[in-house]
């Protein structure tokens, strides 16, 4: 009796484990297909960007720092830091205080030097009128003659000296060389100041000449040249202007960056000081496999794969990568041109998972 009952548990327990078997298999064979968009690997042309970091700044000769010509007291400052300034507008004023005493000097000396000449002349005069008569020698003559030319050399560096002193009078004013804006202002009404490229009173920009200098790594340098177009983008900004590499030096040994010049291909709103994301347009293929960049995705060592629609399943296939720019990536191997690639709707698929495929 013992060995019945057991005999007919364990045929209850078969019975379920097999029926459980079955349930299954059928729920295997009824895993719903995932609705995918996929598309085919396509020949075409890929060309890599370099992205870096650059700063607005301005072009050489587009800044100016009011210098006094030569020591003086300020007299007046027009404007301010942030101030805008137009061509030819006052910006400093001086007083010189040699000027004065100078001045001074000078209409002495004319006094004494016209004096002279027109007593040197008249004593020329009276000797090629005594020489006329015969009663003044030919060396008297000659003498009085170098008095003459004596008297007005000294009077024309007089009055050279009068004309510089008037030309110094002429620089109390610095006026704007160009339209631009007060970066900095390092001086005071009263202060004196000396006539030294180190010691300015203000400086001042022009914003429209500006250029962009960016840090790019020594391994990325070879990868463009002279003349490549690129992009800056400032925080903020929805839009992109376009640059023009414009330098590219040689990397020095032991440097790990370098810094590229761009200049702006159109008139920027940008104004220095302005820090901004660029992307450089580098090399180019021609004719290679690209899929778009949202197909690649990464294994769980960080490898390139894609996932291709075959026969109405997910594949997961390892790639190997090449160039990419902002929308496509070169696919080196592990792809066919025309093989159908899964763009939307991969992420979560595993090998084998049935999918519907829909083309764009």
């Amino acid at each position: 009796m013992f060995d019945s009952r057991w005999t007919f548990a364990l045929a209850i327990a078969l019975a379920t484990l097999a029926a459980c078997s079955r349930s299954a298999s059928r729920e295997a064979e009824a895993e719903p297909s995932v609705p995918v968009i996929a598309e085919p690997v396509r020949l075409g042309t890929v060309r890599a960007t370099i992205s870096s970091t650059g700063v607005v700044d301005t072009l050489p000769g587009a800044t100016f720092a009011v210098v006094a010509p030569q020591s003086a007291r300020i007299a007046e400052i027009t404007k301010n830091v942030g101030d805008e300034v137009k061509s030819g507008e006052l910006l400093v004023r001086f007083e010189f205080p040699s000027l004065l005493a100078q001045t001074a000097v000078n209409a002495a000396a004319a006094r004494a030097a016209e004096l002279r000449l027109q007593q040197t002349m008249l004593l020329q005069g009276r000797i090629r009128s005594l020489l006329a008569r015969g009663a003044a020698s030919q060396r008297e003559m000659d003498d009085a003659d170098r008095d003459v030319a004596l008297a007005e050399a000294e009077m024309a560096a007089v009055r050279s000296a009068a004309s510089a002193t008037d030309a110094l009078g002429q620089n109390t004013a610095m006026r704007a060389p160009f339209n631009g804006k007060v970066t900095e202002r390092l001086h005071a009404v009263g202060d004196v100041v000396r006539s030294d490229e180190d010691d300015p009173i203000l400086r001042l920009i022009d914003p429209k000449q500006v250029q962009v200098t960016a840090t790019v790594a020594v391994g990325d340098i070879t990868r463009f040249a002279i003349g490549a177009t690129a992009r800056a983008v400032a925080e903020g900004r929805a839009t992109s202007d376009l640059l023009r590499v414009v330098s590219r030096p040689e990397p020095e040994a032991l440097t790990k960056t370098v810094a590229v010049v761009l200049a702006f291909d159109l008139p920027t709103e940008l104004v220095p000081g302005t820090q901004v994301s660029v992307e450089i347009d580098g090399e180019q293929r021609s004719n290679v496999p690209i899929v778009p960049a949202i197909a690649v995705l990464k294994d769980t060592g960080h490898n390139p794969v894609v996932v291709v629609a075959a026969g109405g399943i997910a594949q997961r296939r390892p790639v190997v990568t090449g160039l990419v720019d902002g929308e496509h990536i070169e696919i080196r191997s592990g792809l066919k041109a025309g093989e159908l690639i899964i763009t939307q709707g991969h992420s979560s698929l595993r090998d084998g998972t049935p999918i519907t495929v829909t083309t764009p």
